[in-house]
């Protein structure tokens, strides 16, 4: 019987996860932007003790060096937010799960700017940071006996005055230089970013 009460408990989990991440990619990108995002992943961290969420916002971006991040940001008026989630379930020792999720709230290509069919469609571009916060969810309401960690960099890729343009070089986290010859090549430069942000908990 505790074992029918537990499958019941994952399934319910798991589909309260998957509802989770399909509603976060269907938000218009007017609602879904970096800092909504943020406070979303503090809703769901609410009344979790194991889990903790801390929000990097782009001054505490530029001093740590994620120059790849912050210049996909660049071109929008709304800041990017650095989303870190932190579960922990089992001893300190345990090297955690580390997982990494794309979250451009909208993604017009930047200078390099896409075609205008179908871009309404760019706000999926966050379906990524969409399916983290869901796991983290799920891994928080199951208090499964694990350390994961999610990490969510989030903003808009926008053409603008301050926007990135192709031919700039950006430095990232790790310290290596990129040349950008697409802006809308976005999504390795926040990724990069965090992934070498994610180095630094062992995973």
């Amino acid at each position: 019987e505790a074992e029918i009460r537990r499958g019941i408990q994952h399934a319910d989990a798991i589909g309260k996860a998957m509802s989770l991440a399909r509603d976060l990619g269907n938000q218009p990108p007017n609602v879904c932007t970096p800092d909504w995002l943020a406070r979303r992943a503090r809703t769901i961290a609410r009344g979790r003790q194991r889990l903790k969420v801390q929000v990097l916002d782009e001054a505490r971006m530029r001093q740590l060096g994620m120059g790849a991040l912050l210049a996909v940001s660049a071109g929008s008026r709304l800041p990017a937010r650095f989303i870190i989630m932190q579960y922990r379930g089992a001893a300190a020792s345990q090297a955690p799960v580390v997982f990494v999720g794309k979250g451009i709230t909208f993604d017009t290509g930047g200078i390099s700017l896409k075609p205008g069919p179908q871009m309404a469609e760019m706000k999926y571009d966050m379906s990524g940071a969409g399916c983290v916060l869901a796991v983290m969810q799920a891994v928080g309401e199951l208090a499964l006996p694990l350390n994961v960690v999610g990490l969510v960099p989030t903003c808009e890729n926008m053409p603008g005055g301050g926007a990135t343009r192709p031919g700039d070089i950006v430095r990232t986290l790790s310290g290596q230089t990129v040349e950008i010859l697409n802006t809308d090549a976005e999504g390795r430069l926040i990724l990069c970013d965090a992934l070498a942000y994610g180095t630094r908990f062992k995973p």
